[in-house]
C-alpha cells in the first residue's frame, strides 16, 4: 500500500509522507493514518518500522470496526526485551484493556533496536494472532485468542510520544506495508493453547449500570447504581470486561459499576475469596463495607495496575444461607474488569 495513495486519512500535523533511506516512508509523531477501505479479517500484514528509543507508542490497529472499536497491537520501545515490550488489547468504546492483557493473554519481549529497519509481520486466522519481528519465521508472540469477534476491518497506524518525554528522534517510521486477505503466513497447529481456568471461579456476574464515579473510594452504595442488572458471562481468562458490555456515561476520569454475585453457604464460617479488579474495588458483604482496594495505574509509583486473581485475598465471615457479595469496581484507564475465585467450595454453591 502506497502511502501516497489518496485512501489514506491523516490525523496531526506530523503525519507526513517522506523519502527516507532511499524508501516511501510514513512518518508519524502523535499522529495516524487510517486505511479506512482496507476490509481484513484473516491474512497477513507486513511493514518495516523504525522507532527510536524514546518513551513511545508505536501502533498498528486492526479488525477495525469504527472509531473505539478495534484490536490493538503496539510497541512499548523504550521497554525492548522487558516482558511487556509488546502489547496486544482489544478496544471497546474507545478504551483499551491492556491492564486485562498480558502474560500469554497479550504481552512478550521482542529486542526493539532503535534507528534500524525491522520487519514487522501480523497473522490472523479467526481468534488467533501471530506477531513477528526482524523474522518471519519464529514469532516473538503468538496470542491464543483474540477478545473480539473476529471481522473484516480496516487499518490504523498511530505512533505517540507522551508529553514532556526527554530525548528526541521520531517516534515511528513505517515503510512497504503489505496486506494480504486470506494469506495466513503461519501455521497455527503448535500454537499454545488457551490457558485453564483454576477450580472455583465465579463465572458470571450480575452487574449494575455504569455510573460516573468520584476519584476516590466509594464507602456507600447509591440506590441508582443496583436499579437494575444483567447477567454478564466471564471471559475464558476468568474476567467480565466491563467495557465490552457495559455502556459508560460521558465521564472525565472515573466510571463504575456494581458487580454482584451471591453464594449460598451450608453453614456459617469464614471462607477465602481471591478478588481481581481494574482499578478500585470497594466490596461490601451483606452490606457492610469490608475491603477497598486501588490497583491504579501509576507511572511515577511503577504500578502497572494489572488483573488478577491475587491482587487480594478477603476472608468473608458467611452466614448460613445466602450471601451477596457486591463490589464497586470502578475504572480510570487501562481496563475495566472485575474476576473472583472461592479457592475451596466445599459447602458453597454459587446462586444462578
Amino acid at each position: 500500500l502506497s502511502f501516497s495513495d489518496p485512501q489514506w486519512k491523516f490525523y496531526g500535523d506530523s503525519a507526513k509522507v517522506e523519502t527516507f533511506d532511499g524508501r516511501q516512508v510514513l512518518r508519524l509523531e502523535n499522529s495516524a493514518a487510517a486505511r479506512p477501505d482496507v476490509r481484513l479479517q484473516d491474512g497477513t500484514i507486513d511493514v518495516d518500522v523504525m522507532t527510536s528509543r524514546r518513551r513511545s507508542f508505536v501502533y498498528f490497529n486492526f479488525r477495525v470496526q469504527k472509531e473505539g472499536e478495534y484490536e490493538d497491537f503496539y510497541l512499548r520501545p523504550h521497554k525492548s526485551t522487558l516482558p511487556d515490550a509488546a502489547q496486544y488489547a482489544p478496544v471497546y468504546q474507545g478504551q483499551s484493556a491492556w491492564q486485562l492483557y498480558y502474560g500469554v493473554r497479550g504481552t512478550a519481549a521482542p529486542d526493539i533496536v532503535p534507528n534500524v529497519w525491522q520487519h514487522l509481520r501480523i497473522v490472523l486466522s479467526g481468534r488467533r494472532a501471530a506477531f513477528f519481528l526482524g523474522d518471519t519465521v519464529k514469532p516473538f508472540m503468538v496470542v491464543p485468542r483474540l477478545a473480539r469477534d473476529p471481522q473484516p476491518g480496516y487499518i490504523v497506524l498511530i505512533a505517540s510520544v507522551p508529553g514532556g518525554t526527554p530525548g528526541n528522534g521520531v517516534a515511528a517510521r513505517y515503510s512497504n506495508l503489505n496486506v494480504r486477505p486470506g494469506v495466513i503466513a503461519y501455521d497455527f497447529a503448535n500454537a499454545p493453547a488457551e490457558p485453564a481456568l483454576p477450580a472455583g471461579v465465579i463465572d458470571k456476574w450480575d452487574v449494575g449500570p455504569a455510573f460516573a464515579a468520584p476519584d476516590s473510594a466509594v464507602s456507600a452504595i447509591a440506590p441508582e447504581w443496583v436499579s437494575s442488572f444483567r447477567s454478564l458471562p466471564i471471559e475464558p481468562d476468568g474476567f467480565v470486561e466491563l467495557h465490552r458490555h457495559v455502556p459508560m456515561p460521558k465521564v472525565t476520569r472515573y466510571v463504575g459499576a456494581v458487580a454482584r454475585v451471591r453464594v449460598i453457604a451450608e453453614r456459617a464460617g469464614t471462607r477465602r475469596l481471591d478478588l481481581g479488579f481494574s482499578d478500585r474495588a470497594t466490596v461490601f458483604l451483606n452490606g457492610t463495607v469490608i475491603f477497598s482496594g486501588d490497583a491504579t495505574y501509576d507511572f511515577a509509583a511503577r504500578r502497572d495496575g494489572l488483573i488478577a486473581f491475587d491482587q487480594a485475598s478477603l476472608y468473608l465471615p458467611l452466614r448460613a444461607g445466602t450471601n451477596e457479595i457486591s463490589v464497586v469496581v470502578t475504572d480510570r484507564f487501562g481496563g475495566w474488569g472485575i474476576m473472583g475465585r472461592f479457592p475451596d467450595m466445599t459447602g458453597l454453591r454459587l446462586q444462578q
